[in-house]
């Protein structure tokens, strides 16, 4: 596996698709509201070298990505909405939420990429914390899919990283309840569903999901965990009664949770209902 590892790592840092336009670790790009605003967002501290979103920005290309294109979900948020954003890298999602008028709170595990983004989220009143959200309350040495590229990773680099049922953490900061939540923790959705009982069941939010359904290992110890291993059962959206929806906005059968991964949006089934009667 070790070697396998490596060789994706080479492959990646010589491949033109995965060289940065430039070495600079600041970059200024522009976003478009949904009320047709343009927005100038500074980001600091980027990598110099990977296969990151840090490569996107410094592109300008960030906002052309199909997962970083806001307004379908803006639209079904009110002003002023609590947004929660679970694995915020470094804010390319937490701030034009922000810009957009809501209230965020970011959650990253990796501590570089959480001080990158407290510094790139400070003018836009977004409250940030260092965790990985898990189903288990814990703090452990250890690593992470931290997302900076093949390029930035080090096989001996561990941290010490605090572990959280989002649940339990809500309850303990004593956070606002959120009406949509954004998650894309690489395969930890898999577990780290666990955690989260209550808000997806009780409390009820748009789901905003990067699905990294059976992806394999990258990192020792960190990947997709199957249901007869432990991992939660994604058919538990359809028996909760949200509606499933697909990167293209389409309406997705739930059966796609168990053929691949992909970018989803899950929405309560009432949320709909009270959008049409509206």
């Amino acid at each position: 596996m070790k070697r396998n590892m490596h060789i994706k790592q080479n492959v990646r840092q010589i491949h033109p698709r995965y060289k940065h336009v430039n070495r600079n670790t600041e970059a200024t790009i522009c976003y478009k509201s949904t009320n047709n605003e343009i927005h100038d967002i500074q980001f600091y501290n980027l990598l110099k070298e990977g296969y990151s979103m840090d490569k996107f920005i410094k592109d300008n290309t960030l906002f052309n990505r199909p997962d970083h294109n806001y307004a379908s979900l803006v639209r079904l948020l009110k002003k002023d909405s609590v947004v929660y954003d679970l694995g915020a890298y470094i804010g390319t999602f937490a701030i034009p939420m922000a810009i957009e008028g809501m209230k965020v709170y970011t959650f990253e595990a990796w501590p570089d990429n959480h001080l990158r983004c407290v510094k790139n989220c400070e003018p836009y009143n977004i409250e940030n914390y260092c965790v990985a959200l898990s189903n288990e309350n814990a703090i452990k040495k250890g690593q992470i899919t931290h997302c900076q590229g093949w390029a930035n990773h080090d096989e001996k680099h561990f941290e010490e990283i605090e572990y959280a049922r989002l649940d339990d953490f809500i309850k303990e900061k004593n956070l606002p309840l959120p009406s949509l939540v954004k998650m894309d923790i690489e395969g930890m959705e898999s577990i780290a569903m666990h955690g989260m009982t209550n808000l997806l069941e009780n409390v009820r939010p748009i789901w905003s999901v990067g699905y990294h359904y059976k992806m394999p290992v990258e990192i020792e110890g960190v990947a997709w965990v199957d249901v007869e291993d432990g991992g939660f059962d994604f058919t538990a959206i359809e028996e909760l009664d949200y509606i499933i929806y697909d990167e293209a906005g389409r309406r997705a059968s739930p059966s796609i949770l168990s053929e691949r991964g992909g970018e989803f949006v899950f929405v309560p089934r009432e949320k709909i209902r009270q959008r049409k009667e509206q």
